[in-house]
C-alpha cells in the first residue's frame, strides 16, 4: 500500500509534534471530517441505487417467459398483472369534437413502456407464393376491430 498510516492519523501525529498548528490541524481535519460525511453519503446512495437496480433484473428473455406462460390466457388475473406491469400512468380525458378520449401509457417489466405500432400507418401488401402445383398461399392484411 502507498501509505503505511492512515493519512488521519498521519495528520494527528504531525500536530502532536508540533509540524502543524493546532489552528491549521483544526481546519484540516474539518475539511476531512466533511470529505468523509460526503463520500459516505454518497456510498449509501449508490449501494440504495444497486439493491434498486438488482430488483429489478429481469431481461428480455425472462419477459418473454412470462409472456408466453401466459399467452392462452381467457382473462386478465391480478397475478398477471403484477408479472407483467411495473406501472401505469393514467392521463387526463381529453375532448376533441365530442369525443372524449383518454390517453393510458403502461410500462411493462423488462422493455417498459411499449407502443404498439398503428396498423393504419401499415403498407397494404398481398403476397401470393406459388407452393406447389396447383396450390397458392395468399397472406393479406386484416381488418383491425376499433
Amino acid at each position: 500500500m502507498f501509505f503505511d498510516k492512515h493519512p488521519w492519523q498521519m495528520l494527528s501525529e504531525d500536530n502532536v509534534t508540533g509540524k502543524i498548528s493546532d489552528e491549521r490541524f483544526a481546519r484540516m481535519s474539518g475539511k476531512y471530517e466533511q470529505e468523509q460525511g460526503e463520500i459516505s453519503k454518497r456510498v449509501k446512495s449508490l449501494k440504495t441505487e444497486l439493491r434498486k437496480e438488482r430488483g429489478q433484473m429481469y431481461t428480455a428473455d425472462t419477459f418473454l417467459e412470462i409472456v408466453r406462460k401466459y399467452a392462452n390466457a381467457q382473462e386478465l388475473t391480478q397475478r398477471m398483472v403484477v408479472e407483467l406491469v411495473v406501472h401505469i400512468d393514467v392521463y387526463h380525458i381529453e375532448k376533441t369534437s365530442g369525443l372524449a378520449s383518454q390517453r393510458i401509457t403502461i410500462y411493462y417489466n423488462c422493455i417498459g413502456a411499449f407502443e404498439a405500432p398503428r396498423w393504419d400507418n401499415i403498407p397494404e401488401l398481398d403476397i401470393t407464393l406459388e407452393t406447389r402445383k396447383g396450390v397458392a398461399l395468399c397472406y393479406s392484411q386484416f381488418e383491425q376491430a376499433v
